[in-house]
């Protein structure tokens, strides 16, 4: 059964637990590897080669995808011991 990210950290003996949602820093970055890849698309197919390429450009659009439709979302947890 799935748990939490929270619930792991308390059990481990973490207290002071704090997630700050940090998605719309991770869509901005994603968002600018399109947008850098892009840009710089013969030079990376160049020395990436074609496959690479078109791989790694299709899993940050994906990515995008899933955090516009909700599917995705990045925290950062911080915790004392």
């Amino acid at each position: 059964m799935p748990t939490s990210y929270v619930s792991l950290l308390r059990s481990a003996g973490f207290g002071e637990i704090e997630a700050v949602d940090v998605t719309a820093e991770y869509r901005a970055t994603q968002a600018r590897w399109i947008d850098a890849m892009a840009d710089h698309e013969a030079d990376l197919r160049q020395s990436m080669g074609d496959e690479p390429y078109d791989e790694r450009a299709g899993r940050r659009r994906e990515t995008l995808d899933a955090i516009d439709a909700g599917l995705l979302a990045r925290f950062c947890y911080t915790a004392t011991r």
